[in-house]
């Protein structure tokens, strides 16, 4: 008996350069920045004074605040987009299901914490052991009652809570799975990645020859993932198929990775091969592409030993959308996944914006750059590294 197929009928996102999923796209698209200088970069005195950010909507509020709200306004869109509503959801009692993706829950209260301490200001420790609420928000909002999953493995968890989810509708669990990830811009990561001189100046721009570090961002995407028949018996929409996803870990270093990619070429091997495809089905990449030295160079690498044959060589198409978004952490992998479906059902393959000159010895992979590219897109890969040696990659399928 042949498993359910699982296919996207609904996307909601807001990110840097854009507050809707129209709104992202033709930024994606069109390669129209939304990193911009931000208050809390200047604030903290790192390096650098550029991030994504969203804060023309909740700049007012609280980092814990603005992720709930974000991801509110992302399930509102994905819901509207579906033609299903909070009521749909709820009748389908244990049948529907919730796959969050995060990078690190709580991290906030421990800001928060430490500066009140700072200040001299009282503080209430017990606050620090509270249950990270965003799960239990979504789950109230819109009455999920199936099974509830929180992916937290760093910068590959939207891509992971994706595949988690596509395994919860074809092992029969779910009929349909709400995929939610989110992230806020945060002082714990501006901190952190100054602290590893991996933030660029002005601006990052991914697999460029003088890139110059990365910049973060923030957001949240909202997928309605369900069977192939229930869309079809609904008339909904069909952006495009979850195929199959892969999992790994290079077991290398806590910040760096493998320099020769053994981990994420391992990933997107078994990415492919859960979907049935071989590296030479695939027409479109989504790279993770984060313009550091390190990642950017492993991921090329990794990239060249997939998809480097000479007849692929002409026809993968590759680029890194993160010079509009910025790095998104915990939300990347969904950010950059709603960025591959839709490219899928536009037929349109964006570029990686700013990028004017690969690295020399890289210069066979087709790293899409200037303007878009109009393509039929027939199968398409996502693929997100982090730290602690995770990767994460997932094939998507035109229906």
């Amino acid at each position: 008996m042949s498993r359910p197929q699982a296919v996207v009928t609904g996307i909601g996102i807001i990110a840097p350069g854009g507050s809707n999923r129209e709104a992202f796209f033709q930024s994606i698209v069109n390669g129209a920045s939304g990193l911009r200088a931000h208050e809390k970069l200047k604030k903290l005195g790192v390096s650098g004074e550029v991030a994504g950010s969203v804060d023309e909507l909740y700049r007012e509020m609280e980092e814990d605040e603005r992720a709930v709200q974000m991801t509110y306004a992302a399930l509102d869109e994905a819901l509207a987009d579906s033609g299903l509503t909070k009521e749909d959801i709820s009748k389908l009692e244990t049948r529907a299901g919730l796959s969050l993706s995060e990078s690190v829950p709580g991290h906030i209260k421990t800001m928060r914490y430490i500066q009140n301490n700072r200040e001299q200001k009282w503080n209430d420790p017990d606050g620090l052991i509270e249950i990270p609420s965003l799960l239990s928000h979504i789950v109230s909002y819109i009455d999920i009652r199936g099974q509830a999953y929180t992916t937290m493995s760093a910068c590959a968890a939207g891509t992971a809570g994706a595949g988690i989810a596509l395994d919860a509708i074809r092992n029969g669990i779910a009929d349909l799975m709400v995929v939610v990830g989110a992230e806020p811009l945060s002082d714990n990561y501006i901190a952190g990645f100054h602290s590893l001189q991996s933030m660029s100046l002005g601006g990052c721009v991914p697999f460029d020859k003088n890139r110059d570090g990365m910049s973060l961002g923030e957001g949240a995407a909202v997928f309605i993932l369900e069977t192939l028949d229930g869309a079809k018996a609904r008339g909904a929409h069909i952006y495009g198929e979850l195929l199959g996803y892969g999992l790994s870990n290079d077991a290398y270093h806590i910040t760096s990775p493998d320099p020769e990619g053994e981990g994420a070429v391992r990933t997107m091997l078994m990415a492919l091969e859960d979907a049935g495809l071989e590296p030479g089905d695939i027409d479109y990449v989504n790279a993770h592409g984060t313009a550091t030295e390190l990642n950017d160079l492993m991921e090329m690498r990794a990239l060249s030993k997939v998809f480097g044959t000479e007849e692929k060589q002409s026809q993968v198409m590759i680029s890194s959308t993160k010079a509009v978004t910025g790095h998104c952490l915990g939300a990347a992998g969904s950010v950059e996944l709603a960025a591959t479906l839709l490219a899928i059902d536009r037929g349109i393959v964006p570029p990686t914006a700013f990028l004017k000159e690969q690295p020399e010895p890289f210069q066979e992979l087709q790293i899409v750059k200037g303007n878009y590219e109009e393509r039929s897109i027939q199968y398409a890969m996502s693929n997100s590294y982090a730290f602690f040696g995770h990767s994460a990659s997932i094939v998507v399928g035109k229906v």
